[in-house]
C-alpha cells in the first residue's frame, strides 16, 4: 500500500494556516430535493507577519528543490512542500481570491423555453431563440433525498436527452461531409443541444451523483456524457468547477474519465491511482515533460483537501461500437473519494501528479464488474458448464441462434421450463378475397436499395443503418420477405435474422421473472420478437379463447416508436410521414402455453426497449410482428423493461 504523504514542513504549514481553509460554499438553494453543500466554518486568520505573494511562494519553491544526493524520504518531503506552495501560489493568482473581489454576475434570464420540473432540470429553449449560449449558474449543489417519483422523473429526463442526442447524431452521420472535413456527428449533436438549451443541469453544478444516471450506465460518446451532465469536459480527463463559479474562487473537481492512458495509472476496481493531466504527447503513454499543479490537476488536489467526492467514468475497449472516433465505451462506476495527492517522479522519470481514489461504500455494483461477470457467464455457457443456481443453459432448446439461460438464485421456482418455447408466431394467411391487405414482394437479386419496392413503402428514408440499427420509428416497418428475390443478408431483413445479442431469463425480487442482457446492446438494435399463439380478433371464438388465459394485446403498447430517431429539435430536420395509413394489429397473443424470451420482459414507464410493428414481404398488415428494439445503450447484466401500457 502506498504510504500517506508526509505533512508539510513547519514553515509551510504555518503559511497555510494563515491562509485559512477555503471551503466550497455555494449560494443557498431553494427548498427541494437538491440541497447545497454545507461549508465548513473557517477560523479567522491570524495577522500576517509577512505579505504572502505568488512571487514569495515561487522563491520558496526554488529553495526547496530536492537535490539528487538527498535521501529519498527527505526528497519526498521537499516535493510535497513544493506541491503545497504551488497550490498557495495558484490561489493567490486568482482574481477572486481577494476579499474585495466583486461577486459573479447573476444568470441572464432564459430565452423563451419552458422550465423543466425540478431544480436540476434542463432548459428547452429552441436554438432559433438565441445564438448566445447561456452561462451556467455559480451554484454547486448535491442531490439528496429523492423519492421514487423523483427518480422516475429524472430518469425520464436523462432518457429524453439521450434519445435526442442519438437522433441528432444519426441524422448528422448520414449527411455527406464537406470535402476534406471530418464528420464528427457526436460533437455536432452535442453542440447543437447545448445551443438549444438541451444539456441537462446547466443551471447548477452538481457534486456527487447525477439524478437519473445509474451506476453502470454505458455511453458510446464522451459528448453524450456532457449532454446528461455526468462529465462536462468533452476532451479533458478531469471535469471540474472553475474557481470563477465558486464563492472562494478555487476550482474543485467533480468527475474524471479513466481510460488507462497514462503510464502511472493503476486500477483494481474499488481503488484507482489516477495520473493528472499534461506532460504527455497525444496517443503516448510516457511523459516527455513535468506536469504542473494547475487547471484540472489543481482542482482534483482541492477535492482531496476538502474531501469532495468525484464521479468516476471508465473507458473500456469494445469491439462492438458504432463510435467512429475510437473503440471505447464509457461506463459510469459511481462515486470515489480522493484519499491522497502526491507529486514526484513517475515511471518515465518526469514529475507527475498522482491521485489515489477509493470507491465509496453503499453503492450499486461496480459497472465494470458487471461486464466481467457477464463475460464469465458466457464463457461458461460456451463450454457447456452450468453456473451455480442456473436451472437451464438454454430455455429455447436450440430453437434460437443464441442460448437463453435461466437463472434462479431466490427460490425453487422453475415455471419457465413448463412452457413450450416458440421462436416466432404462426399467422393465419387469409384468402385473396379477405379483408387483410396483402403486400407484393420485391425482385431485387443481390440487395435492396432506394429503388426496392419494399423499401419505397417505408416513407421517410432508410429503415436501418449500415450497422443494422433502426434509423427511425414508424407505425409499421416493411421488410423484404419470403416472396422477395433478395437474400437473407439484405439490409432490409434485420429482424428475420434472429437475435444477435445474448439474453437470459432470471428470477427477481422486484419483477418475479425478468430478462437481462449478457451482451452490450447498442441503441436502436433489434433485441427479440414477442411470440405465442395467435388469436385473431375477427374470429367468433376469439373472445372465448382469451378468458382465463395469459394474453398480450399489441394495441395496448404505447407508441414509443415515435420517440426513436426523432431529431425534429433541429429545424432542418422534417420528420414527415413515415408510412402509409396503418390500422394496427387485429390479433392477440396467447402466451398461456407457448411463449419465448420476450414474454418475460418486465414493465416500466421509463423503459429501455420499445415495440415496433414489422411486416415481412407479402404478409397481412393485420398481423404484423411484435419486434423489440433497444431505446438506449443497454450494458451487460442490465434488466430489460418495456412499456406495456398498463397502470403501475
Amino acid at each position: 500500500m502506498e504510504p500517506s504523504p508526509p505533512p508539510p514542513p513547519p514553515q509551510i504549514s504555518h503559511l497555510l494556516s494563515q491562509l485559512g481553509q477555503f471551503p466550497v460554499t455555494p449560494k443557498p438553494d431553494p427548498d427541494g430535493p437538491i440541497t447545497p453543500i454545507p461549508a465548513a466554518a473557517a477560523p479567522p486568520p491570524p495577522p500576517l507577519m509577512l505579505a504572502l505573494t505568488p512571487e514569495l511562494c515561487d522563491a520558496l519553491r526554488q529553495e526547496l528543490a530536492p537535490s539528487p544526493d538527498d535521501d529519498a524520504y527527505f526528497a519526498s518531503c521537499l516535493r510535497q512542500s513544493q506541491l503545497y506552495l504551488d497550490a498557495v501560489a495558484a490561489r493567490l493568482r486568482l482574481p477572486s481570491s481577494s476579499s474585495s473581489a466583486a461577486p459573479p454576475p447573476p444568470l441572464p434570464p432564459r430565452q423563451g423555453g419552458q422550465e423543466q420540473p425540478g431544480a436540476a432540470g434542463s432548459s428547452s429553449s429552441p436554438a432559433s431563440s438565441t445564438k448566445k449560449r447561456a452561462r451556467p449558474a455559480a451554484e454547486m449543489v448535491r442531490v439528496a433525498n429523492l423519492g421514487p417519483a423523483d427518480h422516475l422523473h429524472y430518469r425520464a429526463l436523462v432518457r429524453r436527452a439521450r434519445l435526442t442526442f442519438e437522433a441528432l447524431r444519426g441524422f448528422y452521420q448520414r449527411e455527406e461531409p464537406s470535402a476534406g472535413a471530418r464528420n464528427r456527428a457526436d460533437l455536432r449533436a452535442s453542440s447543437f443541444m447545448l445551443s438549444a438549451g438541451r444539456w441537462l443541469h446547466r443551471e447548477v453544478r452538481i457534486v456527487g451523483h447525477i439524478p437519473g444516471v445509474l451506476v453502470g450506465d454505458a455511453f458510446y460518446y464522451r459528448a453524450e456524457l456532457c449532454v446528461v451532465g455526468l462529465h462536462l469536459a468533452p476532451q479533458a480527463g478531469i471535469g471540474y468547477i472553475p474557481g470563477s463559479l465558486t464563492n472562494e474562487g478555487h476550482p474543485v473537481a467533480t468527475s474524471i474519465v479513466s481510460s488507462g492512458g497514462y503510464l502511472d495509472d493503476e486500477d483494481t476496481g474499488d481503488v484507482l491511482v489516477y495520473t493528472g493531466s499534461g506532460g504527455r504527447q497525444r496517443n503516448r503513454l510516457d511523459h516527455h515533460a513535468d506536469q504542473t499543479l494547475e487547471r484540472g490537476n489543481l482542482a482534483l488536489h482541492n477535492s482531496y483537501l476538502y474531501a469532495v467526492e468525484v464521479r468516476v467514468i471508465r473507458g473500456h475497449i469494445c469491439g462492438l461500437t458504432p463510435n467512429a472516433t475510437g473503440r471505447k465505451i464509457y461506463v459510469y462506476d459511481g462515486l470515489y473519494r480522493v484519499v491522497s495527492s502526491t507529486f514526484g517522479p513517475g515511471k518515465s522519470g518526469h514529475d507527475v501528479c498522482k491521485f489515489k481514489l477509493v470507491r465509496l461504500p453503499g453503492q450499486d455494483e461496480l459497472g465494470s464488474k458487471s461486464w466481467h461477470t457477464a463475460k464469465q457467464l458466457k464463457d461458461a455457457m460456451d463450454a457447456r458448464i452450468r453456473p451455480p443456481r442456473y436451472i437451464s443453459l438454454d430455455l429455447s432448446k436450440g430453437a434460437e441462434h443464441l442460448r437463453v439461460p435461466v437463472c434462479n438464485k431466490l427460490d425453487d421456482d422453475r415455471s419457465p421450463l413448463l412452457f413450450e418455447y416458440t421462436v416466432r408466431p404462426k399467422f393465419h394467411v387469409p384468402p385473396a378475397t379477405g379483408t387483410g391487405k396483402r403486400q407484393r414482394g420485391c425482385h431485387c437479386a443481390t440487395g435492396c436499395g432506394s429503388k426496392c419496392r419494399c423499401q419505397r413503402k417505408n416513407a421517410g428514408g432508410p429503415v436501418y443503418g449500415e450497422d443494422g440499427t433502426l434509423v427511425l420509428g414508424r407505425p409499421v416497418v416493411y421488410e423484404c420477405g419470403a416472396s422477395c428475390g433478395c437474400p437473407l443478408t439484405c439490409v432490409n431483413r434485420v429482424t428475420q435474422r434472429g437475435m444477435k445479442h445474448r439474453l437470459e431469463v432470471f428470477r427477481s425480487h422486484e419483477t418475479g421473472w425478468g430478462v437481462r442482457a449478457l451482451d452490450l446492446i447498442p441503441p436502436g438494435a433489434f433485441v427479440c420478437e414477442f411470440s405465442g399463439d395467435v388469436v385473431l380478433m375477427d374470429d367468433d371464438s376469439g373472445k372465448g379463447l382469451t378468458e382465463g388465459r395469459s394474453i398480450i394485446d399489441p394495441k395496448r403498447f404505447p407508441k414509443r416508436w415515435k420517440e426513436w430517431g426523432d431529431a425534429s429539435v433541429d429545424p432542418r430536420y422534417n420528420r414527415g410521414p413515415q408510412s402509409a395509413e396503418f390500422a394496427g394489429p387485429g390479433y392477440l397473443l396467447d402466451v398461456s402455453h407457448k411463449r419465448n424470451v420476450a414474454c418475460y420482459i418486465s414493465h416500466s414507464c421509463t423503459p429501455n426497449v420499445f415495440l415496433q410493428f414489422v411486416v415481412h414481404g407479402n404478409e397481412d398488415e393485420q398481423c404484423p410482428h411484435l419486434m423489440v428494439f433497444a431505446m438506449e445503450t443497454i450494458p451487460p447484466m442490465r434488466e430489460l423493461s418495456i412499456d406495456y401500457g398498463i397502470d403501475g
